[in-house]
């Protein structure tokens, strides 16, 4: 029988321990834990919409031009009839030059936010306007033949296509003059979308009363091809004649289609349902949605597209903690962290430490005082556990213990005791917020200086089993909980610059019980329980979150340390159980019998 170099041309490589230089498709074995173990890609499966920084401006019935890193939006109505326009980097929208005339339900093209073309819609009455922008002002040019509204295009600022508008009038575009072309096959107007790169290639689909049509333009004509599966119009769309995207809807919905140049497939939903949106990209890979009406009126909401296939990370199992608890402090990496106090029963504090050095859980030197404590700290010989609780009955503790990599010493003890709070930075320099002191959830924060606690701004939303990250007192990031009174989940985010706290975007699932890791820039938030309990993880870039890889168990009330590319997940409803997260597009799996 062939062995396993006979079939695939090398021998497996040993190694002890993890090897973090194995490639795509790798099998080595780890002599160490006596694990077989398999590198593999992990990309997403369906797409994902991640919510951006909003627009300045609310609008709907605007046109839009480029890429998700550098788009263009313009026009709309506010109401009146809008003439702004906005430039988008990937992470902020800038206000820049204005359009000449003031105008909605027109059509837009061009591939950058330097270069894009407007035509046609309403101003007072139907208008054949055309207008160039060269990255700095709008100038208009030659005119469309034909004046109307609810029109679409595709292309570049040098060569584009417009089609329809309550009519299958077909206008091509060479930079100077417009040109009648064929017809569509069906007339309609307000498209779901348009997509296509240039005069000679175009998609149209959706529109009228809706529609589910989908045409194809070849240069010539236009062909009938396969029709989406929610019929709809006043949606958006980008991308080309082979990979395109459909997005919400008339009446207002979520709904987004992907086109691979022969059929439509349902993909994940726009975070906000709107109609009358716009948005661009080249293709169904990457791209950016904007503004619309959405259920409480017209919005400046942002969501950028990343499509199916793309790098998104994933968990692996790591080696399980000695004792399983929950409400535990933490410090430390993936691969040099520690955890420390927690309750093993539900009821009664712990006082067990363990150290994790990237494959398995340690016994060490116990805290001095049981309890469900916090923590914060670089790595597994430096930390803090402050504040908590020893059992459901006892007190609430505003004990401070300081680690040394062998054993824990009282410190100074934190100004307001609580459970549930948050903690984040490191030995010398962190904070402490959120959490609850009963009647009611807390919204105190507290920076730590390496000797002393002292109060500083509150969070603007008090809650508790709230998560956490940040490298020090003076940069931070608090997110999700639960507060009360009123009690509910909240999605709140919020973003600490050493004297006040601002509030930003929201997760995507409000839940308590919540982890997180990471910093203010660059964070990951995972598990937690809204009901049910969750393994789902979020990532933050420093303007939003984005849904990514689920963890392989749920849980909640467990705690988290490292990265957001290398993070470590531990203990709380699930027991001992550990993970690990790589967020590099390369994974390891262990393989069992």
């Amino acid at each position: 029988m062939a062995n396993y170099k006979d079939i695939v041309g090398t021998s497996v490589r040993n190694n002890a321990g993890a090897l973090t230089s194995a490639k795509d498709g790798e099998l080595f074995y780890d002599s160490t834990n006596l694990d077989f173990i398999y590198r593999h890609a992990v990309v997403t499966t369906a797409g994902a919409w991640r919510t951006g920084n909003s627009m300045n401006t609310a609008r709907d019935a605007l046109a839009s031009a480029g890429i998700q890193t550098s788009g263009l939006v313009f026009g709309g109505t506010t109401p009146p009839n809008s003439a702004l326009t906005e430039s988008y980097d990937g992470l902020s929208w800038t206000e820049v030059g204005d359009l000449n005339l003031a105008r909605r339900a027109f059509g837009g093209s061009g591939i950058s936010n330097t270069s894009a073309l407007a035509f046609g819609g309403v101003h007072t009455s139907n208008t054949a306007d055309t207008e160039a922008w060269n990255g700095s002002a709008w100038t208009e040019v030659a005119d469309m033949p034909v004046a109307r509204q609810g029109l679409s295009g595709s292309g570049t600022k040098s060569s584009t296509l417009a089609f329809g508008g309550s009519t299958a009038s077909t206008d091509s575009w060479n930079e100077s003059s417009w040109t009648e072309v064929n017809d569509l096959n069906s007339n309609r107007g307000y498209f779901s979308g348009a997509a296509g790169a240039s005069n000679t290639s175009a998609l149209a689909f959706g529109g009228g009363s809706p529609g589910a049509q989908t045409e194809s333009f070849n240069g010539s004509s236009w062909t009938e091809v396969g029709d989406l599966n929610s019929a709809r119009t006043l949606a958006g769309g980008f991308g080309s004649v082979t990979s395109a995207l459909a997005f919400g809807n008339e009446p207002i919905a979520a709904i987004t289609e992907q086109w691979n140049g022969t059929a439509w497939t349902e993909v994940a939903d726009l975070s906000t349902g709107r109609k009358e949106l716009t948005g661009n990209g080249t293709s169904h890979s990457a791209g950016f949605a904007a503004a619309g009406s959405a259920p409480g009126g017209r919005t400046a909401v942002a969501e950028e597209w990343t499509g199916v296939g793309a790098d998104v990370g994933a968990w692996s199992t790591g080696g399980a903690l000695n004792t399983g608890r929950r409400f535990m402090g933490r410090s430390g990496t993936q691969t040099d962290a520690l955890a420390f106090g927690g309750d093993s029963d539900g009821v009664n504090g712990v006082n067990n430490t363990e150290k994790y050095n990237g494959s398995s859980w340690t016994e060490l030197n116990n805290l001095n005082t049981a309890r469900r404590t916090h923590g914060f700290g670089a790595s597994g010989t430096s930390a803090l556990a402050f504040a908590g609780q020893p059992s459901d009955s006892g007190a609430i503790s505003a004990l401070c213990e300081s680690w040394n990599g062998t054993s824990w010493t009282e410190v100074n003890n934190v100004n307001t005791a609580r459970v549930s709070a948050a903690g984040s930075g490191i030995i010398t320099s962190g904070l402490y917020y959120g959490g609850n002191h009963p009647p009611k959830s807390r919204d105190e924060t507290e920076s730590w200086n390496g000797t002393s606690w002292t109060e500083v701004a509150d969070l603007n939303q008090g809650r508790y089993g709230l998560g956490g990250a940040g490298a020090s007192n003076a940069s931070a990031l608090a997110f999700s909980g639960f507060k009360s009174p009123p009690s509910a989940n909240v999605a709140n985010t919020e973003t600490w610059n050493g004297s006040s706290w601002t509030e930003i975007n929201d997760l995507n699932a409000a839940r308590y019980g919540i982890m997180g890791t990471g910093t203010q820039s660059a964070a990951l938030a995972f598990g937690g329980e809204s009901p049910p309990v969750t393994g789902a993880t979020e990532d933050w870039n420093g303007a939003s979150w984005s849904e990514i890889a689920d963890m392989s168990v749920a849980r909640s009330d467990g705690n988290g340390a490292g990265t957001s590319t290398a993070a470590i997940a531990f203990g709380g409803t699930t027991g001992p159980a550990t993970e690990e997260f790589s967020g590099s597009s390369v994974a390891s799996k262990v393989l069992t019998d």
